[in-house]
């Protein structure tokens, strides 16, 4: 299974989290294979930000030798670069900020880290599940005479 987008992810968790209150058993039996599939997205979405995680920590140290004036004209060239004009140090950070490849970079790892909080919340609400299925069973055999 691949990695889903934010928005799948949460469409798919809407069409899995119904419940079908006819057969309760069943859907008890659905939990290891719900858990399974959001446990998985979990890992996909792990992995996907630590990757973007060292790919934001290269190009900020790509980036900040660039308007440090520290670059060579062979890396300008390497990375497609004019000669950025010296600024005061302090400055720096600001550029860095407003830097479009970086922001491009900490919007993908915002997705992944919404998607992990997503899928963390996610497998927390499949784990009570479990207990609320018990306890709908529970009821049912009550509501008949069946204690």
């Amino acid at each position: 299974m691949d990695r889903m987008t934010l928005e799948a992810l949460n469409n798919e968790w809407q069409n899995d989290s119904k419940i079908d209150s006819t057969e309760p058993g069943k859907e008890l039996l659905r939990n290891p294979n719900l858990h399974s599939k959001y446990a998985e997205q979990l890992m996909r979405h792990s992995l996907a930000l630590k990757g973007q995680r060292l790919a934001y920590n290269a190009l900020r140290r790509l980036r900040s030798d660039y308007y440090n004036g520290r670059m060579t004209q062979a890396d300008l060239e390497k990375n497609g670069l004019q000669q950025f004009p010296l600024v005061l140090k302090s400055d720096i950070g600001l550029y860095l900020d407003a830097d479009p490849a970086l922001q491009a970079l900490e919007q993908k790892i915002a997705i992944h880290e919404e998607a992990i909080t997503l899928c963390g919340s996610i497998l927390k609400t499949i784990n009570n599940r479990s207990f609320d299925l018990r306890g709908y069973i529970d009821w049912i055999k009550y509501t008949q005479g069946n204690v």
